[in-house]
């Protein structure tokens, strides 16, 4: 949400990889609140991001339903390489390797841009791609009592946990919700990466 009043101040530009010069407002909800969790502003209203203060940049990649293909994924990962970002959230995931999609983040590596993706919500099941992917830092979730999720992905490319239950974050419509998901568990590790 482009206009929400616990993200506008720090949304610095983006790109819709779906619609050529279309907009990047999200209309699904869940972008807004992956947003919201690594750089909801410091007010005295709302949340507060991990980090607050953050050059924050929507990178549409995914319809209003929450779905999409691997070549708007991959043209957003190039963009945030041109544009000179130094960290990606991918809150999404694929069950299937796609040679491009792993060409892709090993160049968006290269280039040095930190990934940071879900594991996915498949209890176990493999963790998903991207973040399967080596190069990519993968999240799975844990609750209030530090305990792996119930949906969560597990197994060895998981390289962090971090709280994916009940967050409450910034949504669409300028209003707040509260959602669960190795979705919402990547965007901490994003936010901490931004600050490091």
């Amino acid at each position: 949400d482009l206009n929400h009043p616990d993200l506008k101040e720090n949304i610095k530009g983006g790109v819709n990889t779906i619609l050529s010069n279309g907009s990047y407002a999200d209309d699904n909800g869940h972008g807004t609140h992956v947003a919201g969790i690594i750089a909801a502003t410091d007010n005295s209203f709302g949340v507060v991001g991990v980090s607050a203060k953050v050059d924050l940049y929507a990178i549409k990649v995914l319809n209003k339903r929450g779905s999409g293909y691997i070549s708007d994924i991959i043209e957003g990962l190039q963009w945030a390489v041109d544009n000179s970002l130094q960290v990606v959230n991918m809150s999404l995931g694929a069950s299937v390797d796609v040679p491009s999609f792993a060409a892709a983040v090993a160049a968006a590596h290269a280039a040095g841009l930190v990934m940071v993706a879900a594991a996915g919500n498949d209890y176990g099941g493999p963790v998903n791609y991207p973040a399967r992917y080596e190069p990519v830092i993968a999240v799975s979730a844990v609750g209030s009592d530090d305990k792996i999720a119930s949906f969560s992905c597990i197994g060895p490319e998981v390289d962090l946990a971090a709280p994916g239950v009940s967050i409450y974050s910034t949504y669409k419509g300028s209003s707040y919700a509260t959602m669960s998901g190795t979705s919402m568990a990547a965007p901490h590790v994003a936010g901490v990466a931004a600050l490091a």
